[in-house]
């Protein structure tokens, strides 16, 4: 019983079946209809999430890609609260009139995104219903932070939601109406702060609207408590989840090992202060050998850093899938966006391990990096330097199975309580990063780990118009050549992948 409690600590998890809760389900009518931003790619699993983790039934509503005609209305007669995703359709008669006697009823009602815009022939709903003022975009291809209000953290719909992050363009909804209390306000670099979360309450009827849910949203777990939690205080209900299914540490141990090529370069036995480059062959075996994945974001400030991840992405997901098929454990490690994930099972198992306090080994003599980043190193012109990340780039799978995190102590306790003793580290950026995070090569070496970098799996943040003035290419094996001097050997994906086939 002990590890469960642990699991729904960590969780914030409140348990409810449906047997205590002693109340129906909650009874939501989904009306999809925002073609631009895909609604049904996005609610159809989010009705299936809602159905599996909360005590709800789902009846869904598609305009199926057809602007004028959205059948199914009557729905709307029978549920406990609706939820709105519908772009400008254009529906008229019998069908318009259900919707505006269910939101001039003052029925509970959840708006997502282009709701506040979702009726060509009754624009006045987004203020008449949600007291939004829409007038346009701050513009695309900019990621905004959206923070809790300090002053309303308490609210119910904030329970277990903290800060996000939206590839989504932040809309221009200031000023909003007096009697809207503002739960979440979004930022970006370039623009000033706008409401994004917001309630109503018309005469007694409550009012959610929430400016983003893109696709990539609606994959976000922090996004997903969030409608779940404005369903149910829109409804007037408690929040009633069920039991989640349990995460434990046991993991079946793969047999034999893979022999590796790796490279490291020696001090030139000259004693004049050249480096050799030496390659040897190491046995690694599979039970205590873990693959960490650095920081491979699904978006970078710098438009150059961004093209490369996503090119690296693809060429590194094949490889992963190769080493978890062989039963090496994959560490997910996409720094500060662990609000994505804080559903996911793999997420869950990090949280797990009891604390290993590790020994720390000295501190190494290391000159400073041959390439000069101090100008935060990016080839392209772009905005300035902030968070544009929101999760683990989408062409690197996940599983269940995985384990993620962007602590180094939940890293290292993990590894610790499997006996693994080996590690591949992948992704970015080979100067920063991959050395410096508190899961990279200099801590993970300096606590015992034999890391390996495979050198043709990561990149830098550099500009080749900055020292040494060589290309982005040269500047990432200088790099990785100051790697394999002073903290780890590197091996090539294709070295590995030929491990990895052998039986």
């Amino acid at each position: 019983m002990g590890p469960r409690i642990v699991v729904l600590i960590l969780l914030g998890w409140v348990m409810s079946s449906p047997a205590e809760s002693g109340d129906p389900p909650l009874k939501v009518c989904f009306v999809s209809g925002s073609f631009e931003y895909h609604s049904d790619q996005s609610l159809i699993p989010f009705k299936r999430h809602l159905e599996a983790r909360y005590h709800a039934e789902v009846t869904f509503l598609s305009a199926n890609g057809n602007w004028q005609d959205l059948p199914g209305l009557e729905a709307l007669e029978d549920c406990d609260v609706a939820l709105f995703f519908t772009r400008r359709l254009e529906i008229d008669g019998e069908q318009l009139e259900r919707i505006k006697r269910y939101v001039r009823s003052d029925k509970p009602l959840v708006g997502v995104r282009t709701a506040n815009h979702g009726f060509q022939k009754f624009l006045e709903f987004d203020k008449e219903v949600f007291g939004g003022n829409y007038h346009g975009h701050h513009g695309a291809g900019i990621t905004q932070k959206i923070s809790p209000v300090p002053e309303r953290s308490d609210h119910p719909i904030l329970s277990g939601v903290d800060t996000l992050f939206s590839k989504e363009s932040l809309y221009q909804v200031s000023p909003i109406a007096e009697d809207c209390e503002v739960l979440m306000r979004g930022e970006t670099p370039s623009a000033a702060t706008e409401p994004v979360v917001w309630t109503r309450t018309r005469n007694g009827g409550r009012v959610v609207y929430i400016s983003i849910g893109g696709v990539s949203d609606f994959e976000n777990d922090t996004f997903k408590r969030l409608l779940a939690n404005s369903l149910f205080w829109a409804a007037g209900r408690e929040v009633a989840r069920k039991e989640v299914p349990l995460v434990t540490l046991e993991r079946k141990l793969p047999k034999g090992s893979i022999p590796l090529s790796v490279r490291l370069r020696m001090e030139s036995p000259d004693n004049k202060g050249g480096w050799m480059a030496q390659t040897e062959t190491r046995a690694l075996p599979l039970a205590e050998t873990a693959l960490l994945i650095c920081d491979m974001w699904d978006r970078h400030w710098c438009r150059g850093a961004t093209e490369r991840c996503q090119a690296l992405a693809e060429r590194m997901d094949p490889i992963v899938e190769l080493a978890r098929r062989r039963g090496i454990l994959i560490v997910h490690a996409p720094s500060e966006t662990m609000g994505f994930y804080c559903d996911h099972p793999a997420r869950w198992r990090a949280q797990l391990a009891p604390v290993v306090e590790p020994e720390e080994g000295p501190m190494r003599e290391e000159p400073p990096l041959p390439i000069d980043s101090s100008d935060g190193g990016c080839d392209t012109d772009d905005q300035p330097q902030y968070q544009a990340w929101t999760r683990q780039n989408p062409a690197i799978r996940i599983d269940e199975d995985d384990m993620i995190s962007d602590n180094g102590r939940e890293v290292y306790n993990l590894l610790a309580h499997y006996g693994i003793k080996h590690l591949f580290v992948v992704g970015v950026h080979t100067n920063m990063c991959v050395l410096g995070r508190s899961f990279g090569i200099r801590r993970m070496t300096r606590w015992g780990l034999d890391c390996i970098l495979v050198r043709d799996l990561t990149d830098t943040m550099y500009d080749p118009k900055d020292p040494p003035q060589v290309s982005h290419e040269e500047g990432t094996d200088l790099v990785v050549r100051h790697i394999e001097r002073y903290w780890a050997p590197s091996t090539s994906s294709g070295d590995l992948v030929t491990a990895l086939r052998q039986r």
